[in-house]
């Protein structure tokens, strides 16, 4: 892990909270891929987690995630900064184009089924990038100033500063990582 970085991605804050609680492992993406040949790498392999709050609504989650987002409005109303708490190290990519095998990841996720597939469905071409995150909640959560720049920003944002990452914690134990990444990745090698 490094020890300090200057880039973020934006997540809806729902879905970090669930990464935050190790009950999803997955980010997906349209973009923010570099495909070298058969290889896929994030264009940057760890950032921190940006939560965005103008994602969706309720429908685009399960349901049973959806009473949480009256929390979470509370943090949205803060216009000033952005709450920094979770920085994320990709262990792998995958494309996936196919919806039927799509579709089985929903389980991993809790996004709704509805969103899951739009997602899937929209934009230039059909399918998803997933990006399979190890998450760390940082040792001390850091606020910063939200910039016009910060907003501009499609997937990444560049910070215009480092955050240190000392002290932060994986979410998911050393001893049940493996077996949490493995289980989707063998998914995906099995289609």
């Amino acid at each position: 892990m490094n020890t300090h970085n200057d880039m973020a991605i934006k997540e809806w804050a729902i879905v970090c909270q669930a990464l935050e609680e190790g009950k999803q492992t997955l980010l997906l993406r349209k973009g923010g891929v570099v495909e070298e040949g058969d290889q896929l790498k994030p264009e940057h392999p760890e950032f921190f987690l940006y939560p965005t709050y103008d994602h969706g609504g309720p429908d685009g989650i399960k349901a049973d995630w959806r009473p949480r987002l009256g929390k979470l409005d509370k943090e949205a109303k803060d216009v000033k900064h952005i709450h920094f708490r979770l920085y994320a190290i990709v262990d792998s990519v995958f494309k996936i184009t196919d919806w039927e095998v799509a579709k089985q990841f929903i389980p991993f996720t809790i996004l709704s089924d509805q969103a899951f597939e739009k997602d899937f469905r929209e934009g230039d071409w059909e399918g998803l990038y997933l990006f399979v995150v190890r998450v760390y909640s940082l040792a001390v959560p850091m606020d910063l100033p939200r910039k016009s720049s910060h907003e501009a920003a499609k997937i990444w944002v560049p910070l215009g500063t480092s955050l240190f990452t000392s002290g932060a914690y994986p979410v998911i134990p050393d001893g049940a990582w493996p077996y949490t990444r493995d289980k989707i990745r063998k998914m995906i090698q099995s289609d």
